[in-house]
């Protein structure tokens, strides 16, 4: 799909009717099993496209004239997805998207066409498709805090005996989206420079409007992280104080079993020993026993040691 931008206005036009050599400014979707088609408006960078699709980065690339841009969509029912890839090449007079699915561009221009008062420019487009990528990351980080907040509420209720895999399971999106807004960071560094001119100076603002969102979003995911590893610290420091329970538990059992393996082995020695002649040599011995495990068990827990 191919439009034209003038003077503020975006109208879509066939492909047969393109003219380089023509003053307009032109606007094409495509996907990327479209590529054969765009030899006749960039028959020498075609290759771009094909280099970055199954690429997994975010990345920024500029030559004599053209800049190059491939962004990553990320999938908010499962961050740890691969991402829908969006190539964008652009030139004086030529702004192309290349992607898996039209659908989010195609949402951008109908805000547009949509709205009669607003101007078209190559600059625009970009940043509201790039402020549409992240226009949910708000939420989602919010969905992941309440998502930190639960679990730590459960592990104080002793509701879950354990929560590696949720815990696991968190810091891996957060490692995501670490890496994928200093990506981001990167490549508005570099639209900002605008080293060939292709953006209107007029509208760069709009950029370093969304560097200061990105930075806020980033430094949201490292405070999350940070809460996760509070909650991991705090799910491990349970986790010992539920194993010193247990092995003082076995403690106890071993001190109050000690004494009575003393007095088995005694009598099971091959010695005639003074008792075995007395009548009451094996009552005493089971009485002996006795008193001893109960004397252990009232020192043990006069000492609150279970």
């Amino acid at each position: 799909m191919i439009w034209t931008v003038q003077e503020g206005r975006i109208r879509e036009i066939p492909a047969e009717e393109v003219d380089r050599e023509a003053n307009t400014n032109y606007l094409g979707i495509f996907t990327f099993d479209e590529l054969d088609s765009l030899t006749f408006m960039i028959p020498h960078e075609r290759e771009l496209f094909l280099d970055v699709r199954n690429d997994k980065y975010v990345k920024f690339e500029s030559g004599e004239g053209w800049d190059f841009v491939c962004l990553n969509l990320l999938n908010y029912t499962d961050v740890t997805a691969p991402p829908d890839r969006v190539s964008i090449f652009m030139r004086k007079g030529i702004m192309l998207f290349v992607a898996e699915k039209t659908f989010p561009v195609l949402k951008i221009i109908d805000r547009f066409t949509a709205d009669a008062t607003k101007k078209v420019t190559f600059t625009k487009l970009l940043y509201y498709f790039m402020d549409q990528m992240t226009e949910k990351d708000s939420e989602y980080l919010d969905q992941i805090e309440q998502e930190i907040s639960e679990l730590e509420d459960d592990l104080m209720d002793e509701i879950r005996k354990s929560c590696v895999k949720e815990i696991s399971a968190l810091r891996k999106k957060l490692m995501i989206l670490k890496h994928y807004y200093e990506q981001l960071f990167e490549v508005v560094d570099e639209i900002q420079e605008n080293e060939n001119q292709i953006f209107d100076p007029n509208f760069m603002r709009y950029f370093k409007i969304f560097d200061n969102r990105l930075d806020r979003l980033y430094h949201s995911v490292l405070s999350l992280r940070d809460y996760v590893t509070q909650v991991r610290e705090a799910y491990q420091a349970e986790v010992d104080i539920s194993l010193n329970s247990i092995m003082k538990l076995f403690t106890v059992i071993a001190a109050i079993f000690m004494p009575l393996t003393l007095i088995v082995g005694w009598y099971g020695m091959n010695l005639r020993l003074p008792e075995f002649s007395w009548n009451y040599g094996y009552p005493f011995v089971i009485l002996l026993c006795f008193g001893i495990t109960v004397s252990s068990l009232i020192y043990f827990k006069k000492n609150n040691w279970f």
